[in-house]
Formats: structure tokens, sequence, C-alpha cells
């Protein structure tokens, strides 16, 4: 029997990441699972270090960490309300949010292995454009890449999200 621990959804705030964490909310409920949500912030290492030479105090580097764990916090929240608007009662699960820097794929597969996560819900934007044709998209990699199962969420998410 499958059986799921640990739910790792990364976010962008993209309507497919949100379609992504309705999915993750609803396995974490079904399997009792532990949810854990991450945003890769790419450029976090360069913008920590200007603020720490413009004003070195490390509050305002705490302060932006937590503006962006209380984003990733509302966005859970809405979505919990969403499915009970649809008449989707879920439980609590246990979330642990993390703002990260780097690669979204490095640090996706670094929680990973920290902290042995049994699945992956990732969305996809899908490929765009020409050179997304010729080249494969961050999830893409992720299944390839990812050493658990990866669980992918298409734009359209799931029903109560098609408004």
């Amino acid at each position: 029997m499958f059986t799921v621990h640990r739910i790792l959804v990364p976010i962008d705030f993209s309507d497919v990441s949100r379609a992504a964490l309705s999915a993750a909310i609803q396995l974490a409920d079904r399997h009792n699972a532990h949810l854990y949500v991450l945003h890769v912030q790419t450029n976090l290492q360069r913008d920590l270090h200007k603020r720490l030479n413009s004003a070195p105090n490390e509050s305002v580097i705490e302060k932006g960490i937590a503006a962006g764990e209380l984003n990733l916090m509302n966005m859970i929240e809405r979505e919990y309300l969403n499915a009970e608007k649809s008449g989707l009662y879920l439980r609590d699960v246990p979330i642990t949010v993390q703002i990260s820097g780097g690669d979204i794929l490095d640090a996706v597969l670094q929680m990973v292995e920290d902290d042995r996560i049994d699945l992956i819900v990732a969305g996809t934007h899908g490929p765009k454009g020409i050179k997304g044709i010729f080249s494969a998209t961050k999830t893409e990699k992720l299944v390839h890449k990812a050493p658990c199962s990866v669980f992918v969420v298409k734009p359209a998410g799931y029903p109560y999200l098609r408004d």
C-alpha cells in the first residue's frame, strides 16, 4: 500500500502552485501526513547581502523572511477556506513553511533529503514558446531527479479551483 508521511509542495504564488497546494493539503489530510511548504527566492542571497550592507541589522533579514512565511500561511489558509466553501472539510494537518534562496530545483532536492520527504506535489505551467518545446520545465527536471514520487498538478487544478 502506498503510504505518505511527509509531503513537500514548492510554491511560486502562481495559480498552478495554488492548485498544487490544494492537492497537497488534500493528500496530507487523506494520509495524515506532515505538509512542507517551500518558497524559493532566487535572488535571496543577493538581497540579503544588499540589506546587510545598507542596514547591518539582523532584524531586517528576519522581518523579510517572516513576511514571506506569513504570505505562505495566508495562502494555506485561503486554500482551507476555498475547500470549505466547496463542501470539502479538511482537518488541520501539521505544516512547516520554509523560505529558501538559490535555485528552485536544488532547494527542493535538498529539502527532500534533509526532511526525508515521501512525495512532492508540484504544479506545472507546461512548456512556453519555442524554447519550451526544446527544453524541460523545472517540474520535468524534478520528476527525473527526485528520489521520491512526484505528483504533478496541471494548471486546471482541482474542481473547486475551476471558477
